[in-house]
């Protein structure tokens, strides 16, 4: 669908290193985004390859999931520290 090229570039895949698309944000329209961005904490989880690999294991616990990094800005984990004691 050609309004994805646009639709797939929110808030969620503002910075590159994800392997997902940021379907999570499809559903965001501005007034919400506004909403959360005045009392919320942001972070940058890259999600990786292995999401979306299928369970092979006979038991779930044998199946080994690749890594998934993040990325938090310190004025972010002060905010988040302050509102938690608050």
């Amino acid at each position: 669908v050609e309004d994805d090229a646009v639709r797939y570039q929110n808030v969620f895949s503002e910075n590159e290193g994800s392997v997902a698309a940021p379907t999570a944000g499809l559903h965001f329209n501005d007034d919400l985004i506004d909403l959360v961005s005045s009392s919320s904490c942001f972070l940058t989880l890259h999600v990786g390859a292995g999401t979306f690999r299928p369970i092979e294991k006979e038991d779930v616990k044998d199946h080994e999931m690749h890594e998934e990094g993040f990325e938090v800005d310190v004025g972010e984990i002060g905010r988040l520290v302050e509102r938690m004691e608050a």
